[in-house]
């Protein structure tokens, strides 16, 4: 993933997609095991734990991701699309720095509206390339990040126990097949012994 660039993007969905397959690897197999290992009457907190954890663990590397790559894109950005803006006649330090956020933020058709470029399809098509080139720049490193996290976590599952013992026939609830008994109509005349008892 930290290979991809402008030149080759074709590539990017063969790597998400053996992404998505490793994901999907860790993910089930992990709450599986939990619930095989933990009590019975723990099986719902532990169902829950092993979602709470996957939330609370995405939130952290979002944070730490987002923070990777704009510590990244800023210098990029100014770099390429700060370049950009003066070889075409945006000297403006205010207005360069809007092209900046705006193409942080994804807000790149917000760009085409400023007073320097006014509609300027040409100059617009340079500002998103540059601005491109910069998220490109920017990208790998949270991928090399990534790496860290995965290369723990990779130690740890080395620490893993065999639960074998754990697999068995035990069924923690039994599901009896029972047919609900039918509701009584109060039409029925037999429903109410009251209809019964000679007058």
């Amino acid at each position: 993933m930290a290979a991809l660039n402008r030149e080759n993007v074709w590539l990017s969905p063969i790597l998400l997609i053996i992404s998505g397959l490793g994901i999907g690897g860790i993910i089930l197999p992990a709450s599986i095991m939990s619930t095989i290992i933990c009590p019975d009457e723990l099986i719902a907190t532990v169902t829950a734990l092993t979602l709470t954890i996957r939330v609370l663990g995405g939130g952290i590397g979002y944070a730490v991701y987002y923070n990777v790559f704009l510590h990244h894109f800023i210098p990029n950005a100014t770099a390429y699309l700060g370049a950009a803006c003066i070889e075409n006649g945006i000297t403006s330090v205010a207005e360069i720095t809007e092209v900046i956020e705006l193409t942080g933020l994804g807000l790149i058709n917000d760009i085409l509206l400023l007073p320097s470029v006014n509609g300027n399809v040409t100059l617009w098509n340079i500002l998103v390339y540059q601005g491109q080139l910069a998220y490109a720049k920017s990208y790998p490193y949270v991928y090399y990040v990534s790496l860290a996290f995965g290369l723990v976590a990779l130690i740890c599952s080395f620490f893993l126990k065999d639960i074998t013992k754990h697999m068995t026939n035990h069924i923690a609830v039994h599901m009896e097949d029972k047919k609900p008994e039918p509701t009584p109509d109060p039409r029925d005349p037999t429903h109410n012994i009251a209809h019964n008892i000679p007058s």
